[in-house]
């Protein structure tokens, strides 16, 4: 069965997101999705994840699945070999991060922002519950910061904004605004991910597929989110999630399983035939 992807469809790279792809909701890889990529892997093909998450967030993912990877984090402005050496960084100015997390403390005191730069993961109250939140759900514990604090660092990968739904869509369109050049999203609804000016997941897949000469027709991505699609669309045939919205699974048309019941397993086995 993967004999056939790989010699007949040239499926040489594979690109997945993590959260509500890869893993399930449990935040787990189930047996038969390890079980798939790990033969696939075998057979000479590289798997990629390629996540919002920091290194360390994905790391352990990777570690359930028993393989090695490059790995394409903060939604790619961070990419890294096998062995977590850098391949291409692309960072904001520290004191646009502080711009932004001081007007978020002011005019929205109840949104925790972040501060991610390399292997690095600060917050600004480590008591905030959604802070301890995402802790858990990584198993990563970060470090507080404060503005002040905040005012002295530089060159930061990710900002993430955590809070309710129903404040982040206002936040979002506001910031937007008033930052057009960052990289901005929502990612989850209580979720804002801000990265620096053109970050995209489509832009990191060809740097990578560039670095390892591969061409992006010989690869194919897994997304379940908006910020997926421009790496669902760069790619030689993108899948999408049967969790995802379904405008996304409409425009991009692949849809396997959801991310509880093996869709990326079921992807490689049975569409990639047709």
């Amino acid at each position: 069965m993967y004999n056939y992807i790989l010699e007949d469809n040239m499926v040489r790279l594979i690109f997945s997101d993590i959260d509500g792809t890869l893993i399930n909701s449990n935040f787990k890889v189930t047996p038969k999705t390890r079980q798939g990529i790990k033969q696939i892997v075998a057979q000479g093909a590289t798997f990629v994840p390629i996540s919002a998450r920091m290194p360390e967030a994905i790391t352990p993912i990777m570690e359930q699945i028993g393989i090695d990877s490059y790995i394409i984090s903060y939604n790619g402005a961070l990419i890294q070999d096998m062995q977590q050496k850098t391949i291409a960084s692309h960072t904001m100015d520290g004191q646009v991060a502080l711009q932004v997390c001081s007007y978020v403390s002011k005019h929205y005191s109840k949104i925790a922002w972040n501060v991610y730069r390399y292997h690095e993961w600060y917050s600004c109250d480590k008591e905030n519950e959604w802070v301890q939140k995402e802790e858990e759900i990584v198993g990563l514990q970060s470090k507080e910061m404060s503005l002040m604090e905040l005012e002295k660092q530089d060159r930061i990968h990710k900002l993430l904004l955590m809070g309710e739904p129903s404040l982040m869509g206002e936040l979002e369109n506001t910031l937007k605004a008033q930052y057009p050049h960052l990289s901005i999203a929502q990612s989850a609804p209580y979720f804002i991910e801000i990265m620096a000016p053109g970050i995209e997941k489509g832009k990191s897949a060809k740097t990578l597929a560039d670095y390892l000469d591969i061409s992006l027709a010989d690869s194919i991505a897994f997304g379940d989110n908006y910020n997926d699609l421009n790496l669902l669309e760069i790619v030689g045939k993108g899948f999408v999630m049967g969790n995802a919205p379904k405008d996304l699974q409409e425009r991009i048309g692949n849809v396997t399983q959801d991310n509880d019941n093996d869709g990326i397993y079921y992807a490689l086995v049975e569409y990639m035939e047709n």
